[in-house]
């Protein structure tokens, strides 16, 4: 019988759920589900299986290191169907032979079970994505582990042809709606606090057309990335990793507001040696919005804070923990020329004062300008107290409409105490203007321990949702959603 869960993990909402289970029709609470909505919600969650058995454990270890679920709800003709099904990595089998823990900390196989040394340590649960008809459930320390998106049933790690060598792969990849491309890359790729990266292109058919291996300019975690007609950006975040601290028992990550800003940036499909580092003050680059090109320059967008901006879960180089409440997040914007002379960037636009993270975009304007960005945010005025006097944890209460010609922001408000996850943005229709379309989002309600499930459409989005579907099971906070229209589902075409 498996042991409790630490308090760290077993308090509040963000409880283990434990289950795989599915639920057909939710129940409406309010409003209509609009029909002309066809395709599926997914989202990546952490949910560990079995308590860890280490110590001390670390914050990142409690908020990013349980075992991959996906989380589906089908939308079509009115209804939603919710599903959600643990990834079968190597870990989690593993796991379930022995029934207890095996592994340790967070990116850390020093502290793992000596029975399962050398054994991929994935979990994929940081995000979920379709390519090539491929549901791909990924987490960056790691290979994809290919998912059937009708039944959620595990297939097993996705390496097409064996040919990605890099040991992991990214949970953001970009992709060229012209063509179909996806662009991605691994970070430590030839395996924890190591320098190397691993840049690939696939085809629209799955199939890798490109590999390059380079190096940065210091082992620093690089979670996200960005694409150009011409070009594809590698932002650093000033977060790094050593091998000798891990061996000694520290933490993975730790943030040193002391380093620059760096910005790789590689031309499509380029070699090794025709990588430039951009350097510009230090900031804490975020999670990119977008990118294009403009006047023969790049135009990089992306969230980035002026301090830490996992101060809740990595400590500063002095061993520190940030406060998160004190660090606000702006979208910013970097113009890169590739071919100047300097490598030190100083043109820098504040778009928006965001205060959240998150940002999604309409796919359709992907490596092309856009207007329209839609995010979690955060009212802090707006916090509540729990019975017992403390402030209920919230990262985002409201989703927000930014509009970047204008400057104009909407915003809708979750309710008192009510939080939020990550969001899906996606048109109303192929046709529909770059703001017409809907939102959907898991909300939590944390004093009540309960869920829904809420759609709203972003050109009235003041005014609230135009449905709300109660689920009969408290859901623990996911990472990364996407959205995925029915037509890219072979089984549903």
């Amino acid at each position: 019988m498996t042991k409790p869960f630490p308090a760290a993990l077993a308090e509040g909402i963000d409880e283990p759920c434990r289950f795989d289970i599915e639920v057909a029709d939710l129940e409406l609470i309010e409003g209509e589900v609009p029909t002309d909505i066809d395709g599926l919600f997914v989202q990546a969650v952490p949910d560990p299986m079995y308590p860890p058995e280490v110590a001390p454990l670390w914050p990142m270890t409690v908020a990013a290191g349980g075992d991959g679920a996906v989380r589906a709800f089908r939308i079509k003709d009115g209804c939603v169907d919710f599903k959600t099904r643990h990834v079968r990595t190597q870990r989690y089998l593993l796991e379930q032979a022995a029934r207890r823990s095996l592994f340790g900390n967070y990116r850390d196989p020093f502290s793992d079970d000596p029975s399962v040394a050398g054994q991929d340590r994935t979990t994929a649960n940081t995000a979920v994505y379709m390519h090539a008809g491929r549901l791909l459930a990924s987490k960056e320390d790691g290979l994809p582990y290919e998912i059937d998106p009708v039944t959620l049933e595990t297939k097993g790690v996705w390496n097409p042809g064996g040919k990605i060598t890099s040991k992991t792969f990214t949970a953001h990849p970009k992709w060229d709606p012209a063509n179909g491309e996806m662009h991605g890359f691994g970070y430590a790729a030839r395996g924890e606090t190591t320098r190397d990266l691993a840049y690939y292109v696939f085809d629209a058919d799955g199939e890798m057309v490109h590999e390059a291996w380079f190096e940065a300019p210091y082992a620093a975690m690089i979670h996200d990335c960005a694409l150009t007609e011409h070009y594809m950006l590698f932002p650093l975040m000033p977060l790094t990793t050593d091998l000798e601290r891990l061996k000694a028992g520290g933490q993975h990550w730790v943030y040193d507001p002391d380093l620059p800003t760096v910005i790789g940036v590689i031309p499509r499909k380029g070699r090794a040696d025709q990588v430039r580092w951009f350097h510009a003050p230090p900031t804490f680059t975020g999670h990119t919005i977008n990118a294009f090109e403009e006047d023969g320059r790049i135009v990089f967008d992306a969230y980035e804070c002026d301090g830490n901006g996992f101060a809740a879960v990595m400590p500063d180089k002095h061993g520190r923990m940030g406060d998160p409440s004190k660090v606000t997040t702006r979208a910013m914007r970097w113009r890169i020329d590739y071919h100047a002379p300097s490598e030190e960037l100083t043109e820098h636009q504040v778009l928006a004062v965001a205060d959240g993270e998150g940002p999604h975009i309409d796919p359709r304007r992907l490596c092309q300008s856009y207007r329209h960005v839609f995010a979690p945010t955060l009212n802090r005025s707006r916090l509540i107290t729990d019975r017992n006097g403390r402030v209920v944890p919230v990262f985002f209460n409201q989703l927000t409409h930014f509009d970047l010609t204008t400057g104009h922001r909407e915003d809708w408000y979750a309710g008192e105490g009510a939080t939020l996850q990550d969001p899906v943005y996606f048109p109303r229709s192929a046709t529909a203007d770059e703001d017409d379309g809907y939102l959907i989002v898991v909300l939590n309600r944390p004093l009540e321990k309960s869920n829904e499930l809420v759609i709203l459409e972003t050109r009235r989005l003041a005014a609230g949702p135009v449905a709300r579907l109660k689920l009969p099971v408290r859901l623990r906070l996911g990472i990364h959603s996407n959205w995925i229209d029915g037509s890219l589902i072979p089984a549903w075409r």
